[in-house]
């Protein structure tokens, strides 16, 4: 009978010596500066210029153009691509059986926005380009018809799309940053999550000063800051690095708990001398966490850390990664020489300008400003403000109407490209049959009102032109057909609805904007 006994308490005395040995997770907090790939070692040499607000280099001063770094930023126009109605098939079921059939319609689209950097380095004369490309997809609520999902897509489409362009943008800014700072910046860091490996039962002999020498550790790394040097730290740190020192030869031999409490040593100290800057000493245990063969993946990660940290301060030239880091912001400031011009400029009347979406006929979308006083002059051609790579003012940049398809105001004003005959009074005749008639060609005309069915516009702010639905010219209506033939050109444009066709024939409709877009709303309307 003693010997079920005796097996009984040499099997739970091995149990209890195995849960002994559990190791837990106990965080601490580091605080150092990550250092560049591609530093200027010269401190008073680390400037930088950029035409892009909000992003800075850390460790650097902004100039103006050109500073040793010097950054050129550009982005494309945002493209909409695989712009389509989806359709969903709805099955309402009873008993199994389906007893009817709906459809939903959801617009979707994908904007894709290309920022590109140019970036020059004066000291070494080198210069290479960076691009970021920023990709959304877009998708609509659910409508019950294609028409109404189409319309609300095709109504609200630049906006969408200026609303994802300003989103994007700003995700490229904070690419663009961390990327610079990767290669250029002194970045302050912070991790608040690091661990070391410390026993977590409490009838373990080393419990005790396992947890002493956690505490320790922790409290002294709290008082790590990244502009301060470490060598206070490590001072408080040495009775910390000898315990974890001295429980290694209390468990030798390679069982697994006997390994196990020695990983915990030789992580812990790998560790303290990660923080520490010591790469050497972080090889030496991360090779002797492959040695002792419990976990061999952590033995790798820390000779990766230790190569990595050592090439860090060989091409920083530095000993340690805490350093002062003064990030400053010169790019506006004014010398005594240009106190002159400042005034000048303030000196000058401040242009009344509107915003709007510029629609080329390639489908490029351009923000342009125009100044108010232009827009009446919109026609066969138009002119926007244009400025300089630092946004100085330098005239305007006009475009022929050919080129262009759309231009949407902020204010919800909107000018498309109609292609139709002109007809003007000759100068000085009073004659209103003598016609100045050119052949159909592009201009940019106001919209009035716009259905699948009819369009109105206005070109130069007093001549209305009527296009047809499913007509790719208009028909100017001051023209000499338009103008005798008045009621027949209305009522032939709403064939297909014997209502307005009667009500043009009996003369209920002017030739004035009021009614025609009373016209274009009744024959839309028509069913």
């Amino acid at each position: 009978m003693k010997k079920p006994f005796l097996l009984l308490f040499l099997l739970l005395t091995i149990v209890s010596f195995s849960q002994r040995t559990n190791l837990d997770r106990e965080r601490f907090s580091v605080s150092y500066v990550r250092l560049p790939s591609e530093p200027i070692l010269e401190d008073s040499q680390r400037t930088y210029s950029i035409n892009l607000n909000g992003v800075a280099i850390n460790g650097y001063t902004k100039v103006k153009a050109p500073g040793n770094i010097d950054i050129k930023y550009n982005s494309t126009s945002t493209a909409i691509s695989d712009a389509r109605i989806d359709k969903t098939k709805n099955e309402k079921k009873k008993d199994g059986k389906v007893v009817s059939v709906s459809y939903t319609y959801v617009a979707k689209a994908t904007f894709t926005t290309t920022y590109t950097i140019n970036v020059i380095n004066g000291l070494t004369g080198k210069s290479y380009e960076k691009s970021f490309t920023q990709k959304d997809n877009y998708s609509s609520n659910t409508f019950n018809s294609n028409y109404k999902a189409e319309k609300h897509y095709k109504d609200n489409k630049y906006d969408i799309r200026n609303n994802y362009r300003i989103s994007q943008k700003k995700a490229a800014r904070k690419r663009i940053k961390s990327y610079l700072n990767s290669r250029y910046g002194y970045v302050p860091y912070t991790i608040n999550n690091e661990f070391f490996w410390i026993l977590a039962s409490k009838s373990h002999p080393e419990y005790a000063m396992h947890t002493d020498a956690y505490n320790k550790a922790k409290e002294a790394f709290a008082k790590m800051k990244y502009d301060e040097s470490t060598e206070g730290l490590a001072k408080e740190l040495e009775p910390v690095i000898e315990y974890f020192k001295s429980v290694i030869p209390k468990y030798p031999g390679t069982k697994r708990k006997m390994r196990k409490i020695k990983y915990a040593s030789y992580f812990n100290l790998a560790n303290i001398y990660y923080y520490l800057d010591m790469p050497d000493k972080v090889k030496e245990y991360g090779q002797k966490i492959i040695d002792n063969d419990y976990d061999k993946s952590d033995g790798r990660r820390f000779l990766r850390y230790a190569e990595s940290l050592k090439e860090s301060l060989d091409i920083n030239k530095m000993k340690s990664r805490h350093m002062k880091v003064v990030t400053e912001d010169v790019s506006n400031a004014i010398d005594e020489t240009e106190d002159e011009k400042t005034e000048e400029v303030k000196a000058k009347p401040k242009l009344d300008l509107i915003k709007a979406y510029l629609i080329t006929k390639k489908s490029d979308t351009i923000l342009v400003e125009i100044k108010k006083q232009d827009i009446g002059k919109i026609g066969y051609d138009i002119a926007t403000v244009a400025y300089d790579n630092d946004g100085t003012l330098i005239g305007t940049k006009v475009r022929k109407a050919s080129l262009c398809k759309e231009l949407l105001f902020v204010d919800g004003t909107h000018y498309k490209n109609i292609k139709f005959k002109e007809s003007s009074v000759k100068s000085g005749s009073a004659d209103v049959g003598q016609m100045v008639l050119g052949g159909a060609t592009d201009k940019l005309c106001e919209v009035i009102f716009e259905s699948e069915k009819i369009g109105l516009y206005k070109f130069n702010d007093k001549e209305l032109v009527l296009v047809p639905g499913g007509s790719d010219k208009g028909k100017s209506t001051q023209s000499v057909g338009f103008v005798f033939g008045f009621r027949k050109k209305l009522a032939k444009m709403a064939k297909d609805c014997p209502d307005v066709a009667q009500k043009a024939k009996k003369k209920e409709y002017k030739n004035n904007e009021k009614s025609l877009t009373q016209f274009c709303e009744d024959l839309t309307n028509c069913k």
